[in-house]
């Protein structure tokens, strides 16, 4: 006698609400002044308005075609609030080298040159560059 493997249902709906939860704690936390990209809907979801009720398996499948695009969704919208925090950061870096560089010239500030010595090498390091001029 052969076991017939049950197939286990997937919670989309729930699976759904933890998305939501996620991305609205994510924003939450964000630092202020990183600027968040809207949350509205990918424009890829137009295959929903011609959903047509089917049977059970295409049913299943339009579930876990809207479960992968709400994934993709709130992946896309960490990435790009991600990327923002990296580009503030980094323009917040720049400004401390650039202070640090200015007082360095100082005799009085001369223990700075070492730290200004090395901000240059892990930019160097970094982005295989040396650092701009100041605009």
């Amino acid at each position: 006698m052969s076991k017939k493997k049950v197939k286990q249902k997937v919670d989309v709906e729930a699976i759904l609400k933890t998305l939501a939860t996620i991305r609205e704690e994510a924003r939450r936390q964000l630092p202020k002044g990183i600027p968040l990209p809207p949350s509205a809907p990918p424009e890829d979801i137009a295959f929903m308005d011609s959903f047509v009720p089917g049977d059970e398996e295409a049913m299943e499948a339009f579930e876990m075609e809207t479960l992968a695009v709400a994934l993709e969704s709130v992946a896309n919208e960490l990435s790009a609030s991600i990327q923002a925090a990296r580009e503030k950061a980094l323009e917040q870096a720049m400004e401390v080298y650039y202070t640090a560089e200015k007082l360095a010239r100082d005799p009085e500030h001369a223990d700075l040159i070492p730290l200004v010595e090395q901000m240059r090498e892990a930019y160097r390091r970094d982005f295989g560059k040396e650092i701009p001029e100041r605009d």
